[in-house]
């Protein structure tokens, strides 16, 4: 008797660290450089003291939190990433359209 193993083709492959596809690898890597430098080196000008470093650490988890949500959400109903939907979207709006009077 064969047992037959269902395949999720649309589920991508976690080829690094077995936790990252190369997508979300190049979503959430770069982002982690750049809040970590906009944190640490950044300056908000005519801002001074405390309120300096919370905005700042403010503005990384929301870069963050932003690339996470890029990689990681799949909306269901499109059957897509939020990233990729994203995109469509943006080429969408962008592109020519003829309009039929």
């Amino acid at each position: 008797m064969e047992i037959i193993v269902p395949i999720d083709l649309t589920e991508e492959e976690k080829e690094i660290l077995a936790i990252f596809s190369k997508r979300q690898f190049m979503i959430v890597f770069p982002t982690i450089f750049l809040a970590l430098a906009n944190f640490v080196f950044g300056n908000i000008p005519f801002v001074v003291g405390i309120l300096d470093g919370i905005l700042r650490f403010t503005l990384s988890v929301f870069m963050l939190g932003t690339a996470i949500a890029l990689a990681y959400v799949k909306l269901d109903k499109y059957e897509m990433y939020l990233s990729e939907f994203i995109l469509v979207k943006i080429k969408y709006h962008r592109s020519q359209k003829i309009y039929h009077p």
